[in-house]
């Protein structure tokens, strides 16, 4: 066991030295400006690692996901308890398993003693435990005495988290869900966003099914990708390797894919407009950290960047 740990403990030093040579601006990700994937109301437009300037990104190939971790039980969440009482803020979270699990910003777990949403993206390395995670309370009205087990939920829909990353407020993401109870002239009796009425599942599967097809029929050095509908960007997310860019890519696409279905039209993007946006975010990490202050979150391994998140941006 102490060898074991040992390993990991190699493979985490180089993984994060790596890091630092990983610059996400023009220098080494390119923008597919006309290859973009449409389906109805949704456009990605994917964004690629030049082929010669790979940021030499190690990571070791035993990656999953949050959800492939849950369903497997190779990760467990707990409430954090401080003085004898749970935070609403904060879970803990331990990896049981030799596997590297990637926790992304905007995905749901319902149970414990409230639903919550993850307010952060993270990198879980193997049996770690007692990691702290930040999540946001979605579901008001219950905290309950003998709390639920926790289960993967899915991803909040782009306009949610939005909300949560650029107003840091619980009060703003409790009231935006009240507004769509009120919106849908549904009732529940813990606010739950969760059991929100949701009578899109079968525009949804569509959605997934057409986006998760091109994904697989494409060639590999994804970074990320720009979300599109009607003449909006609904945002972006952009990885320091591609191996992050696979695991990430059902979670960034669920939440795009509701936001797009509800609110969403044809889109139609002015090639103007959408570099405008390309440049503030890559053109340099000065103006992508200044780009980030307003609209969106950089997440940290080492203090080094592996994940961007942007939403909306210039319209």
């Amino acid at each position: 066991m102490i060898l074991r740990r040992l390993l990991f403990l190699f493979l985490i030093l180089s993984l994060c030295s790596q890091i630092g040579k990983a610059q996400l601006t023009y220098y080494t990700i390119r923008i597919e400006y006309d290859s973009g994937w449409t389906y109805k109301n949704l456009t990605l437009i994917p964004i690629r690692f030049k082929p010669n300037l790979i940021p030499q990104f190690y990571f070791p190939a035993k990656l999953i996901s949050l959800k492939e971790a849950m369903q497997h039980g190779k990760i467990k969440f707990k409430e954090f308890y401080f003085e004898k009482d749970a935070s609403v803020r904060l879970l803990t979270i331990e990896n049981n398993s030799d596997d590297f699990v990637m926790i992304e910003n905007g995905e749901t777990i319902s149970g414990g003693k409230q639903d919550r949403m993850i307010a952060e993206s993270k990198i879980i390395y193997p049996y770690q435990e007692d990691q702290f995670v930040d999540v946001f309370c979605i579901e008001q009205n219950r905290w309950d005495n003998k709390p639920k087990p926790f289960k993967y939920a899915g991803s909040a829909d782009e306009g949610l988290k939005r909300i949560m990353d650029l107003t840091h407020q619980q009060q703003f993401i409790w009231k935006e869900i009240e507004r769509r109870y009120y919106s849908a002239g549904a009732i529940n009796k813990t606010a739950a966003y969760l059991q929100i009425p949701n009578t899109k599942t079968s525009i949804d599967t569509a959605y997934t099914n057409f986006f998760t097809n091109k994904m697989k029929a494409s060639d590999s050095l994804f970074a990320g990708f720009i979300a599109i509908t009607d003449t909006a960007i609904l945002g972006a997310e952009v990885f320091a390797a591609t191996t992050l860019t696979l695991k990430g890519f059902d979670a960034m696409l669920q939440g795009w894919i509701s936001s797009a279905v509800v609110n969403g039209k044809t889109p139609d993007m002015p090639y103007k407009k959408l570099k405008l946006f390309t440049d503030e975010l890559f053109e340099s990490e000065y103006k992508q950290k200044n780009f980030l202050q307003k609209h969106g979150k950089a997440f940290i391994c080492e203090k080094k960047v592996f994940h961007i998140v942007v939403h909306g941006g210039l319209q």
